[in-house]
Formats: structure tokens, sequence, C-alpha cells
């Protein structure tokens, strides 16, 4: 009893540290590939393009809790080679200014100035997962098919056609490297038809209170403009990752105190076949809060033992954990996780001192708890009734 007691305890330990480490990882690879590849708000213009866009990103760039905002324009079409196609978004950017409002150089094989080194013809950096599909590499050359915005009026107008020059790639490990690619901003609006950028990047200091922060922004603006913030693409993502957390909590906390049910058990067994020791104890003047604290030592030491085997086997695993699942279809032939529903394919582990802090304390607190009906059962056994058998 003595070692399911430990087992049970040391495996909840163990479990809760492993699955609390695994929601860290998510949202940190969720910060650090999609979110640092995304603008925290995109502010579009509904009326085909900012009349005055240098003032208007002067105004953004002078609200409080905005650090960086740049025009962009977005294309949604299909790169082609030959017979493959592949549908993306075409994100036309300035380099200088977009690098200041997602972090996207470091998942790239080139600088963002590769985009503005030759203005003859159209650069782009792709996803990798874009180049994979169409069998290219960099400097080839792949055609673009997409909406001529600058005559949406026209609903018989053709499909905008270019050519582009792979000047680079991205690659961050998930699905974002089969939807998007970068050119310059003047490719961009060539190719659009359009005048002037219709939609501005923003970066502000704090990415759960953006759509706060823009509020007001958003009237000195002279066209209708429309705001989409993280939370409305992502958002859904990073708060399912938040609930699971929560109820891996309760979950595991749960687990732990059904095995602390065992350090009742195996207590209450030690009182029964201890009794007459516990009457000898008593009669020869030890008090009944002593014979209370002994038994809840014992229940404590129990679950210290319980714990310390399930952190240190929790904390182990936590870091096995990610290079393993990184390496799952070299060991078994197939991924475990498809990047096509999931932004990663393994499972990411980050280890949280306070985590492990907090399931150590729960753990102890619920094994003195345990041991406190047993102790107090032992410290109202009856000399007079024991010794008289």
């Amino acid at each position: 009893m003595s070692i399911a007691s430990i087992a049970g305890i040391a495996a909840g330990v163990c479990a809760l540290i492993i699955g609390l480490s695994a929601m860290n990882g998510f949202e940190f690879e969720l910060k650090n590939r999609v979110l640092s590849l995304i603008p925290s708000a995109t502010i579009t213009s509904e009326s085909g393009g900012f009349s005055d866009i240098k003032s208007d990103i002067k105004m953004l760039e002078s609200t409080k809790g905005v650090i960086a905002a740049s025009g962009v324009v977005s294309l949604e079409g299909v790169f082609s080679k030959n017979q493959d196609f592949a549908p993306a978004a075409l994100i036309g950017i300035d380099s200088e200014k977009e690098i200041k409002v997602i972090d996207f150089e470091r998942f790239m094989s080139c600088k963002a100035n590769a985009l503005a080194q030759n203005e003859d013809e159209y650069p782009v950096i792709l996803g990798n997962g874009i180049l994979k599909k169409l069998n290219l590499k960099i400097g080839d050359s792949v055609e673009l098919i997409t909406i001529d915005k600058g005559s949406l009026e026209n609903p018989l107008s053709s499909p905008a056609k270019a050519t582009f020059k792979i000047v680079g790639t991205i690659k961050t490990g998930g699905q974002i490297d089969s939807a998007l690619a970068f050119t310059n901003l003047k490719s961009a609006l060539k190719i659009s038809g359009l005048k002037s950028p219709d939609s501005i990047h923003v970066k502000v200091s704090n990415m759960l209170l953006v759509e706060k922060t823009l509020e007001n922004s958003l009237l000195n603006f002279k066209e209708p403009v429309k705001l989409t913030s993280w939370m409305q693409s992502q958002g859904k993502l990073y708060k399912d990752i938040n609930l699971i957390r929560n109820i891996m909590y309760l979950a595991m906390i749960l687990v732990m105190a059904v095995a602390c049910f065992n350090i009742i058990s195996n207590l209450i067994m030690s009182v029964s076949e201890k009794s007459r020791e516990i009457a000898i104890l008593l009669t020869m003047g030890m008090k009944k809060q002593q014979i209370t604290a002994i038994f809840t030592l014992m229940g404590f030491l129990q679950g210290l033992r319980s714990t310390v085997i399930g952190v240190v086997l929790g904390c182990s695993l936590s870091y096995l954990i990610t290079p393993f699942t990184s390496n799952f279809k070299n060991y078994f032939g197939f991924e475990l996780l498809n990047e096509n529903i999931y932004f990663i394919n393994f499972i990411p582990s980050v280890l949280s001192f306070t985590d492990v802090l907090i399931v150590t304390v729960c753990s102890l607190l619920m094994s003195i708890l345990a041991a406190l009906y047993p102790a107090i059962k032992a410290s109202k056994i009856s000399p007079a009734n024991e010794l008289s058998l």
C-alpha cells in the first residue's frame, strides 16, 4: 500500500508538471512563431487606400501604447510554377519600417532589405512550404495571379499577373510557411493597381489591450477603416491554451487527491496495527497532540517522498519531450502533430519554476491533510480498552 500510495502521488505530480510545461511551451511557440509574424493589429481602409498614409502613420505612432506602424498592401493570390499551384497571402512591405512591427527577419534566409535591392524586377521572399510545394529554390522565378484591386468596380476585369524572382525564404516550422510571402511595397502597389497602401500594420506594447489602445485613434482617420486585431485571428488559440492549462490544474489535482486516499488507508492500517503501542505510550504520559504529530509527520514524509520522485521525473521528461517529439517522424514514420491543423509539428515544453513550486506545495499540503484523519483517530485510542484485551 505504501508503494501504491507513493506511485499514485508521484505519477500525478509528474503528469501535472509535464502537462503544464507543454502548455507553457505552446504559449511560448504561439508568441515566438505566430504572433511575431503577425502585427498586433491591422487597420484596413474600406475606400481602397489611405489618402494620407504618412500622416496616418505619424498619428498612430504618437498614440500612447503604440510602438510602431507601417503601411502595407495585402494581396490574396496563387503562386504557380509549371502545373503546380500554391495559394498564399502576399504582403507588400516597406522593409525598414516593417521590421519594427513584426519580428520576421530571424526566420528568413536573408535580410528584409533584400526586397529593395533590385527595383527592375519583382522580388519575393516565399514561405518554405510554398517553395517545397512548387519545387523551387532561391533564384528561381515564380508567377503570381492575384486580383487587381485598382479595378474592383469592374467585375469583368482580368486578374493581375506578375513574375517574381525568389530572393529568400521564410521558415517557421509551422502552417504559416505555406501561406505567406513578402515583396516590396512598390511592387505590390504596381501589381494591385492601388495608389497607396490599403492597410497599416501596428505594434502595441500590450497585446491584450490592443483594441482599447487603438479605439480613439480610429476616429482620426479621414476615410472609413476596419480594425482587425491578433485576438480575432489567433485569440481563440490563445484562450484555448489558457483554458486547457486551468482544466489540467483541476484534473491533475483531483488525481493527486485520489492518490492521497492511499495515505489515509496506509496510516489507518498503521494505527490499527500499532494501537497497543499507542496505548502504552499514552499511559506512559505521551500527550495526544504528540501522537497526532507523529502520524501527521508519517503522512507528510510519505507525501514528500512521492513528491520528490514525481518532481524529478516530471522535470526530466519535460526537458526530453521536445527533442523526442521533434524527431517523432524519424522514429515512427509519421508526424505527431499535423502542421496543417496546428502551427507546429512537435510538442513544445517550457519548464517553469513557479509551476513546479505550486505543484510541490499542493502535493505536500494534500499529503498533510490526508494524514490528519488517521492521526486524530490514533490520538483518540483508549488505553483502557486496548490494554484490557
